[in-house]
């Protein structure tokens, strides 16, 4: 009879054990990934991103991702929604005047829960590079959630994740 007791005193525990502990203030923010997306075209309005482009590399955090075309989505098992580092992609994107398909990178996920200062460097087929530099910090949470977020563009203020290059 005393197993018996003790039962709604263990799922009391496993019940309340399992539980997130929620701010004072009851909100909980789940910051959404980061992509990058770059655009490049030539001289001609015409662009020069493709699923094949050797001598294309972008470096982040001392690791160098090769163009590669999109993998399938991942399935979580959670509510939450986790950064997922799938690399340096080419995505279609729109089609031009003549029916073909241009294509744009997208780089990513980088955790927007985290903070971060680092630059993200473009190595481009023709050997020139170009540095991307994103600051992330002072994460707040609660009702009104904010961070301090920020990007540049060799060194130059830049709005957005879009970098559009002329090459």
């Amino acid at each position: 009879m005393k197993p018996l007791r003790l039962l709604p005193l263990f799922l009391l525990l496993l019940v309340t054990g399992s539980c997130e502990v929620i701010p004072d203030d009851g909100w909980l923010v789940d910051w959404s990934p980061v992509d990058v997306i770059i655009e490049a075209v030539d001289a001609g309005g015409n662009s020069i991103i493709s699923p094949d482009m050797p001598g294309m590399s972008l470096t982040f955090k001392g690791e160098t991702y090769t163009v590669k075309t999109r993998q399938p989505e991942y399935e979580l098992p959670t509510k939450a929604y986790l950064a997922i580092m799938y690399g340096l992609i080419a995505t279609p994107w729109v089609v031009d005047e003549e029916g073909n398909q241009q294509y744009r990178l997208v780089f990513g996920e980088i955790d927007g829960a985290k903070d971060m200062d680092e630059d993200l460097i473009l190595n481009w087929p023709d050997g020139s590079k170009d540095v991307i530099h994103y600051h992330c910090s002072d994460h707040r949470e609660g009702r009104n959630p904010r961070c301090n977020r920020s990007w540049k563009l060799n060194g130059k203020e830049h709005d957005g994740v879009v970098f559009k290059f002329v090459k």
